[in-house]
């Protein structure tokens, strides 16, 4: 599972278990497996315990209640009543699975674990194991079935598999950088100004860079809101973050518009990530538990 969580991100060279675990085998003889895993190409290890397990099963008894309609007069009275009244008991063997993973990311350069995350998840099933239905015409009062046959109870596997399975996605996130995309809409040529024009269609085709520079020249020359707008979007498209913060506040104090004030929160908080994200790829913060998110913009009118 955790192999696989590694591999689907597509980020990183692995080396498999079978071969790392034959490279740990000789630090037994005092051989530097790190030194030898690092000549291989590798600069990480990646480790990892299941650090607690317990099991819990228990038989638990639920009553089964039902609207009748009896005869509660002494005879030869008759006094029909309709009242809920318990006419069977179902039993459940209740099961219970709890489990912690732990796997840690070590530097091989240096030894120095550069990352340690653990998961804890729990799973619960139920099986009916029998009925128990009330009969005042059977012997005792009651009739008692079993529902389930075999000798021993269900496996417990299951459980914990599906358990480590619910961890997979939020470690693959953890260790690679990602992409999400973002949809930009371009503010609307209102006030038109005839001039804008061409920039819209260059931003339609995809030329960020050229647009930019015509709808800020628009913008510096005729104070057009929508072309400065438009300017700020392209430079967060291009990932100019600070540059797009600076326009977009300008665009904001000019207008007050409350599309450019939603505009630059969304901005600074962009370029927030940005940073953030460049200093965890770059090793210069640890991680906090999550995963490197970058942005990629698509620009519509």
């Amino acid at each position: 599972m955790l192999l696989d969580a590694v591999q689907s991100t597509a980020y990183f060279t692995v080396l498999s278990p079978e071969v790392t675990d034959a490279y740990m085998t000789l630090s037994k003889v005092g051989e530097n497996t790190f030194a030898m895993l690092k000549a291989k190409g590798m600069q990480a290890l990646l480790s990892s315990t299941i650090s607690y397990m317990d099991v819990d099963e228990q038989v638990v008894g639920r009553d089964v209640k039902t609207f009748v309609t009896e005869d509660v007069g002494p005879a030869p009275a008759v006094n029909i009543k309709s009242y809920e009244k318990v006419t069977s008991r179902e039993y459940f063997l209740v099961q219970k699975a709890t489990l912690t993973l732990t796997y840690t990311i070590s530097d091989l350069s240096s030894g120095a674990i550069l990352l340690s995350r653990s998961f804890t998840g729990k799973e619960d099933q139920e099986t009916k194991i029998g009925v128990r239905t009330y009969d005042a015409g059977a012997p005792g009062g009651y009739r008692d079935e079993r529902r389930y046959t075999s000798g021993y109870a269900p496996s417990f596997k299951p459980m914990f598999e599906k358990i480590l399975r619910s961890f997979s996605a939020t470690i693959s996130k953890q260790l690679a950088p990602s992409w999400q995309t973002k949809r930009l809409t371009l503010m609307s040529n209102k006030p038109k100004l005839e001039a804008a024009k061409d920039a819209y269609k260059l931003a339609e085709r995809g030329s960020y860079e050229a647009a930019y520079r015509q709808f800020l020249s628009l913008y510096q020359m005729n104070g057009h809101i929508a072309s400065g707008y438009n300017a700020a979007l392209l430079l967060e498209a291009m990932g100019r973050f600070a540059e797009a913060v600076d326009l977009m506040n300008d665009v904001y104090n000019r207008s007050g518009s409350r599309q450019a004030y939603a505009a630059l929160l969304d901005m600074q908080e962009a370029k927030s990530q940005s940073e953030k994200a460049q200093r965890q790829i770059s090793g210069e913060s640890a991680l906090d538990g999550q995963g490197v998110m970058m942005m990629q913009y698509v620009v519509m009118e």
